[in-house]
């Protein structure tokens, strides 16, 4: 009995050294494994930044001052503050088109004309010309104006003699087509920029052609985002039966 209960404690004992080191293999596989998927993150290379694409269109805002109607405001202090609102289309990197549209504030040039509301649409071409840093530009323009001029004229103090076309105490309101001509300064900061620039209109009157109105106008300017990321498109083709990313 005593040489039988040794056999089976010895054999318990191999048995149970067998399943320690058993254990620890499976456990050393285990380890090996994880480590070749999960490796160290301080080790992997940096993710690529989602990297943004603009359009080629933009939109602007800003204020400006101008002397409207030159020739009939008289006045010492004569400069008129508005707003304006624009896009811009950039064709290339050497020209792009604008379209503007300016609001003139509310203005009596006494004792002439009263309650007079003036605004104008217009469209340039502009062309480009880069400083080294490409981020500042400088930009001659001219183009189109559609312009319109309300106001109540009084006929006193009237040196042009315009009673002779519109008699006195009425409401006068004209539309005139001009052309445009400046030029513009402008300085990005990614998608955000400023800009200033300097214009004149010139137009018909009564009695010929002349400067309409001068005006220094600045502002902030905002590039649109792409629809399309690194030629990746936002929207499937419904049609497509085939690709469904």
């Amino acid at each position: 009995m005593t040489i039988t209960r040794r056999l089976s404690i010895f054999g318990l004992m191999k048995a149970f050294r067998t399943l320690i080191m058993t254990v620890m293999l499976l456990h050393a596989a285990g380890a090996g494994a994880q480590s070749k998927t999960t490796p160290d993150p301080k080790l992997l290379p940096p993710k690529p930044k989602h990297e943004i694409v603009y359009s080629k269109f933009s939109i602007k805002a800003g204020g400006n001052l101008s002397v409207i109607y030159l020739a009939r405001n008289t006045q010492d202090h004569n400069n008129e503050p508005g707003f304006s609102l624009g896009a811009v289309y950039a064709a290339n990197g050497f020209l792009r088109v604008s379209c503007l549209y300016t609001r003139f504030r509310t203005l009596d040039i006494a004792p002439t004309w009263q309650n007079i509301k003036a605004s104008t649409y217009e469209a340039n071409l502009e062309a480009l010309a880069r400083f080294p840093n490409k981020k500042t530009l400088l930009y001659p323009f001219a183009g189109f104006s559609y312009n319109t001029y309300k106001g109540f004229f009084t006929g006193q103090d009237d040196y042009l003699n315009l009673k002779e076309y519109y008699g006195s105490n009425t409401i006068v309101s004209n539309h005139w087509i001009g052309m445009n001509f400046g030029l513009g300064l402008e300085h990005s900061f990614g998608a955000f920029g400023f800009y200033i620039d300097y214009r004149m209109r010139v137009g018909r009157q009564e009695r010929g052609i002349n400067i309409m109105d001068v005006c220094y106008s600045g502002g902030i300017k905002y590039k649109l985002p792409s629809l399309n990321l690194k030629g990746k498109k936002l929207f499937r083709n419904p049609n497509d039966r085939f690709h469904w990313f």
